[in-house]
């Protein structure tokens, strides 16, 4: 089942094989505008040089391979970021998040993970989520941290593994 839940500030919607293609478009074109050099500085090279529609259309085809990936939109329905899960399984999902540049330093991503753990707790069988965090980036890292994802060990790669057991009464 399709997640989506609603934030004071953000609206959160999986992106599935359904998806309008009006609003698929419009993510088409969005898309170069988030994977900015400064927001995929950290994440593997696949983010990396998506700067025109067909290119976007490349790492999107990937992403909804790969993952679960939903759309993050502020208030006024503008695509800001995305969120992704990859699930293993069926009891363990790696996430990672991303946010336009112009959206950093708002809290944004914190009321997106605190939604999405919320939403996930409800309806998903996951025990645990897991997201790596480079080492450099102490914003992500200290979210996580706040969020009660518990730091495991750092990689040769200079990633650090945080987890989130996910609680079940």
């Amino acid at each position: 089942m399709a997640i989506s839940f609603a934030s004071s500030r953000l609206k959160v919607v999986e992106v599935t094989e359904d998806f309008a293609w009006p609003r698929c478009l419009y993510m088409l074109e969005r898309i170069p505008k988030i994977l900015t050099p400064a927001v995929v500085e950290n994440l593997p090279p696949y983010f990396h040089k998506v700067a025109t529609s067909e290119q976007a259309k490349i790492w999107l085809e990937r992403m909804l391979l790969e993952s679960r990936l939903f759309q993050v939109q502020s208030g006024s329905s503008e695509l800001i970021g995305f969120l992704f899960a990859h699930v293993e399984n069926n009891d363990t999902a790696h996430i990672g998040y991303l946010l336009a540049e112009e959206y950093w330093g708002r809290g944004l991503a914190s009321e997106l993970l605190q939604g999405f753990i919320c939403e996930v707790e409800k309806s998903e069988p996951w025990l645990k989520l897991i997201a790596g965090v480079d080492q450099s980036n102490i914003a992500s890292a200290n979210l996580l941290k706040k969020l009660g994802f518990v730091e495991q060990l750092a990689n040769d790669s200079g990633v650090v593994i945080y987890e989130y057991a996910i609680p079940r009464s």
